[in-house]
């Protein structure tokens, strides 16, 4: 009798538990849906501005990069979302393949020493852009950091790193032109014809956003010194 009172006893806490587990997996899917909702209503400037704008201001900060240049970059890149997938790039692919195999010394400064021990779908991660500011994978070489962290919680303060690293001078002269050219491409702007950009209105649309950061920022600094 005592025994059945107890399995009774544990049946009723056991149900009890799941119910509470099924009640915080449910409420967790539903402010996940309630914010990507919420998301996409918003144009992509208050997007990124909500999503971004106060961790990129302290990276700005910590790294001395304008933190209106970096909120234009990921709104271009990735719409101000915050869960971005990433893009393949075949052309990357390939590249790395022929790196790989010792059919090339190099792409990029990557070496086949570095990819010899590479399977495949580890080259397809290499060859894909990562996080907010799009970063290809590959480029966890040079900051000598593994993928995950492209696309983790440091996203923002590795993909600052690189851009500093990279073309942090033309943003130091303020030459934002040639400094989105170079994310984009890998060049600056050209001095004659279009822009090599995949779509001709980047770098145009990223001066844009940059005013638009640029007035959020002094609001946002107004609004401190107000509360203080």
């Amino acid at each position: 009798m005592l025994k059945k009172i107890k399995k009774k006893k544990l049946l009723a806490v056991l149900i009890i538990v799941i119910g509470i587990i099924a009640v915080i997996i449910f409420q967790k899917i539903k402010n996940k849906s309630t914010l990507e909702n919420f998301d996409f209503r918003l144009n992509t400037v208050d997007r990124t501005w909500l999503n971004y704008g106060e961790q990129v201001i302290e990276v700005g900060e910590e790294l001395s990069l304008q933190p209106e240049y970096l909120l234009a970059l990921i709104a271009l890149e990735c719409e101000g979302y915050r869960n971005v997938k990433s893009r393949f790039e075949p052309y990357i692919f390939k590249k790395l393949l022929k790196v790989r195999e010792a059919k090339i010394e190099n792409f990029e400064g990557i070496i086949p020493q570095d990819l010899y021990n590479s399977s495949d779908e580890a080259l397809k991660n290499l060859a894909s852009s990562w996080g907010p500011f799009q970063l290809m994978g590959y480029q966890c070489f040079h900051l000598d950091i593994k993928i995950k962290q492209l696309r983790g919680k440091k996203s923002i303060y590795y993909g600052a790193f690189w851009i500093k690293k990279m073309y942090g001078t033309y943003l130091e002269q303020k030459k934002f032109k040639d400094a989105f050219h170079l994310h984009n491409t890998g060049q600056k702007y050209p001095k004659y014809g279009p822009p090599k950009t995949h779509n001709k209105r980047y770098v145009p649309k990223g001066l844009k956003y940059m005013k638009q950061f640029e007035k959020l920022i002094a609001e946002s600094k107004t609004d401190s010194s107000k509360k203080e």
